[in-house]
């Protein structure tokens, strides 16, 4: 007996000694089964929350769910936050919340987040049972693992005008946050307890991630900038430019395309507008211009890399609409998606020389909308738009001096702007809503992030809230 007395205290003085290694991390898919009564295994969500529990940074209820659906209370994300940072509780914090007494069970942990700057309050409260917006997720999210603010937008609903710009495209480009499929955040809904845990997962451990984010906004213009380049039509030339050292690289020239017997063909010329995508760059060109009068009377467009040719392959045609070529105006991309304008009745002035645009002339166009899920475009909506089209500027070649872009249409990630004798108006491409912002009678448009400015028919100025 007293041998094997001498035996146990040996085991436990050997295994006393012997460091402890910490278990390695385990990552989905588990088969043990999943803790929580109502949550399935098997989908993200559910693997995310059992990432957490095993880490023990999350545990349920004491009824035994652990109620994925409910959203998250800045109180509970503030507890998940600590354990995940492995940041302990302060001992005797001084602060004082008008609204959390230092009784209470939340006022270290609040007191402790508070103090480290991840979550505050503001004016003394705050605010332990407010749910949880998914902008204020991605700023705590940010602060909490010092991750740097982010410019490129990534989302059609968050303009840089947003409080939480920087912050939600952070999260994106950091593959922690997501998108919806038609390329919007939605930064006000409120954050659910497994949406969070799956935020919280892909913030502590790179092999939680999301894949490669995709922006779903484009920069349109004569010039694009992204990333310290320009990308611009020079001549017959496609370039990006070095914007520190200048240095210009030649990605297309009108050399690379092929010519098509008896159709005169022009795809790149100074003056045209580019549509820049992630790493895409669109440019809606002349399919066919008269020869006779140098007037474009077919429309298309091509894609290129920003980078350069992939696989030998420099650029590719995009199949639009085909029936509509003629007319095709206005063309955008946002995300895998593309919209565009077309006249209804088909006019024949882009290539008649006595068209004059100075005329208060007004014309009904459809709007249409292509994407990957639909197996044609499909029509979202006609308007009038008042005749009057952006200029080709800096071209010599051609008689012509105007673009397919009417100056009457204008789109940001998330709405068409549009003019008419009847006014300024406004339709929403996310809920198909339409409204009255003037009754200016215009004759110019331009979008900044909070603001339409418009020209009127006399000259004068004006700027509408969006």
């Amino acid at each position: 007996m007293k041998r094997f007395f001498i035996s146990l205290v040996t085991l436990f003085l050997l295994f006393s000694l012997t460091p402890i290694v910490e278990a390695e991390t385990e990552y989905p898919p588990y088969n043990d089964p999943i803790p929580f009564k109502d949550m399935q295994k098997g989908n993200g969500a559910s693997w995310d929350v059992m990432f957490l529990y095993k880490k023990g940074i999350i545990g349920g209820y004491p009824d035994g769910t652990f109620r994925p659906n409910e959203p998250i209370t800045r109180a509970q994300a503030s507890a998940m936050l600590l354990k995940a940072l492995d940041i302990p509780l302060l001992r005797n914090p001084s602060v004082t919340f008008k609204d959390v007494s230092k009784q209470s069970s939340h006022y270290l942990t609040l007191a402790t987040i508070n103090e480290k700057g991840i979550l505050r309050g503001e004016n003394g409260f705050m605010r332990p049972a407010e749910q949880t917006t998914r902008a204020q997720m991605a700023a705590i999210l940010r602060r909490a693992f010092d991750l740097p603010l982010e410019q490129k937008p990534m989302f059609r609903d968050v303009s840089t005008a947003h409080w939480a710009f920087g912050d939600i495209n952070s999260a994106a480009l950091n593959r922690i946050a997501g998108g919806y499929q038609d390329g919007t955040f939605k930064p006000g809904n409120p954050v659910t307890r497994a949406q969070f845990s799956s935020f919280l997962a892909r913030a502590i451990d790179d092999k939680m991630k999301l894949p490669e984010p995709i922006s779903y906004v484009s920069q349109k213009g004569i010039v694009v900038e992204e990333d310290g380049f320009m990308y611009t039509v020079k001549g017959q030339k496609l370039v990006k430019i070095n914007k520190k050292t200048k240095e210009e690289t030649v990605l297309l020239t009108e050399r690379d395309f092929p010519t098509q017997d008896g159709v005169f063909e022009v795809h790149l010329e100074t003056g045209f507008p580019i549509i820049l995508q992630n790493n895409m760059i669109y440019v809606p060109y002349w399919a066919a211009v008269s020869q006779v009068a140098d007037y474009p009377y077919m429309y298309g467009v091509f894609q290129t890399n920003k980078h350069g040719a992939i696989n030998n392959t420099r650029y590719m045609d995009i199949a639009i609409d085909a029936n509509h070529a003629m007319s095709m105006r206005n063309f955008n991309v946002y995300g895998h998606d593309y919209y565009y304008t077309v006249e209804k009745n088909l006019r024949y002035f882009d290539y008649n020389p006595i068209f004059d645009e100075s005329v208060n002339v007004d014309q009904t166009l459809v709007l249409y909308h292509d994407s990957p899920n639909t197996m044609k475009p499909v029509k979202v909506m006609e308007f009038d738009a008042r005749v009057i089209f952006e200029r080709l500027d800096g071209s010599t070649r051609f008689s012509t001096n105007i673009t397919q872009n009417n100056k009457s249409v204008k789109f940001d990630p998330t709405t068409m702007f549009y003019f008419n004798k009847k006014g300024v108006f406004a339709y929403n491409l996310l809920d198909g809503k339409t409204k009255k912002l003037s009754t200016i009678q215009a004759k110019d448009m331009k979008l900044t992030d909070k603001t339409v400015e418009i020209t009127d028919v006399k000259g004068k100025k004006h700027s509408l809230k969006k």
